[in-house]
């Protein structure tokens, strides 16, 4: 690794890429860091269902969709779109509000 007093002997553009590769092994290095700290959360948060879940979990829909407790699509996605929508305008008026200041 190169020193700030090793830097005095070599060209501007060693020292640049220098500096380059050291940062870049720092990037690739706290990346790879976190990665490792979001696959050890997930596999503690995250396990299979069992076949016995997933019937379970069907067997409801099923029952749900029977005792007609769905909504249809067009529906739902008119609710999330109204959604989408005022949570824009909210933005909106944060910023308006936040300009203003």
């Amino acid at each position: 690794m190169q020193t700030a007093a090793n830097y005095q002997d070599i060209s501007a553009v060693d020292a640049l890429w220098t500096l380059y590769r050291q940062q870049s092994q720092w990037v690739r290095d706290a990346f790879r860091s976190r990665i490792e700290q979001n696959e050890e959360i997930e596999s503690e948060q995250l396990k299979p269902y069992t076949m016995e879940e997933i019937n379970a979990m069907l067997d409801a829909a099923e029952a749900d969709i029977a005792a007609g407790r769905t909504i249809p699509h067009e529906e739902s996605m008119r609710q999330a779109r109204e959604r989408i929508a005022r949570k824009a305008h909210m933005k909106r008026d944060e910023t308006v509000m936040a300009e203003a200041v």
